[in-house]
């Protein structure tokens, strides 16, 4: 997963745009047709996915492009979910600081506070270390990519074994391990399954009701879009491929378009997250990875893996200005350009 080359990259360039913008916006009809023409050109590029642009509180574009099952011939649509990647640490983090403001836990806590068979090297390495990738764990814990069979333990044991990159704390190195960790930490804090726990305690509230996990039950009756044009796992499916502790807490998240739209304004506005919880995770979480020019801000979330799946979302609250991008020809659209080349256009317009 490359969510954090991602999130840097489009953030920047999302900067660089609300920098021109410093009235409050509203959309335009010369706006409107100018992201119509661009995801139209998109497309003739390559891109298919599904798209959605809100400027001002107002939505400029929700549609899709492409196809979601080319032998089927499922158009891609709103209802169309797609692999998002690590978009799934938003939710892990938030996971962490909700139970933090219920007094489940602390972030200042340390792995020997929540794990008997820590090694020593690690043992005093604190859950806001691992949630700001300062913890010195390498990026990825497994050896045969995303679906390698491992069970929480094994996932465990393999990220204690580690050669640590730095003492915790001293630096910062973007660690898929990290994240897994961190979901072990609310499994055996919660003693609920971690996926049961988004499930209910975030998705739920948020009213993502058409968002989940690979190999969930949810497919049966929502489309997934099949990654194109890349590396082939059997089926490019997320609805039939297996989730193991190879991913759980820093990827594996299915979702639509409008969910994950869904779930920028639902973590703002208290429907997920207490006030506490929430100061906490945009002082710890949102804002160390934030761009800030004068007092404007801009937060991005990307995610994609190795089968033609990715998306990104651009968020610009002061301006109340945000958009989602997924799409299904990863491999050979270039999405984070795409998406950076978007946020000007629209931020650069917006009256």
């Amino acid at each position: 997963m490359n969510g954090r080359m991602l999130m840097v990259a489009i953030a920047a360039l999302a900067l660089s745009a609300c920098e021109k913008s410093k009235a409050p916006v509203s959309m335009s009809d010369e706006l409107a047709r100018d992201v119509r023409q661009r995801f139209d050109e998109a497309a003739q590029d390559g891109f298919s996915g599904v798209a959605l642009v809100v400027v001002g509180s107002e939505t400029l574009l929700e549609r899709g492009y492409g196809l979601a099952d080319r032998e089927a011939e499922t158009p891609n649509a709103l209802g169309t979910a797609f692999d998002f990647g690590s978009v799934m640490k938003d939710l892990t983090a938030a996971a962490i600081f909700k139970l933090e403001a219920e007094g489940a836990l602390a972030t200042s806590d340390t792995l020997a506070d929540i794990f008997e068979d820590v090694p020593e090297d690690k043992a005093q390495i604190t859950i806001l270390q691992l949630v700001q990738h300062s913890a010195g764990l390498d990026e990825y814990h497994d050896t045969d990519g995303d679906f390698e069979a491992m069970t929480r333990v094994e996932a465990r044991e393999h990220i204690f074994a580690q050669e640590l990159l730095f003492e915790p704390g001293s630096d910062e190195a973007y660690s898929n391990s990290g994240y897994t960790l961190l979901a072990d930490v609310i499994e055996t804090t919660t003693e609920q399954d971690f996926t049961d726990y988004v499930r209910a305690e975030l998705l739920a509230p948020a009213g993502l009701t058409k968002s989940g996990f690979y190999g969930d039950e949810v497919w049966d009756d929502v489309d997934t879009a099949i990654g194109y044009d890349a590396e082939t796992f059997e089926d490019n499916d997320p609805a039939t491929w297996p989730l193991t502790w190879a991913l759980v807490g820093n990827g594996g998240l299915v979702a639509t378009v409008p969910d994950v739209a869904r779930w920028l304004v639902a973590v703002r506005d208290g429907s997920v997250l207490n006030e506490s919880a929430f100061e906490a995770y945009q002082r710890e979480y949102l804002e160390p990875s934030a761009l800030e020019l004068d007092g404007k801000v801009v937060y991005a979330f990307a995610g994609a893996g190795d089968y033609g799946l990715g998306g990104v979302a651009v968020d610009c609250p002061e301006l109340d200005t945000r958009f989602v991008i997924a799409t299904n020809t990863y491999a050979v659209f270039d999405i984070e350009s795409f998406a950076m080349e978007l946020v000007n256009l629209v931020l650069a317009e917006a009256d």
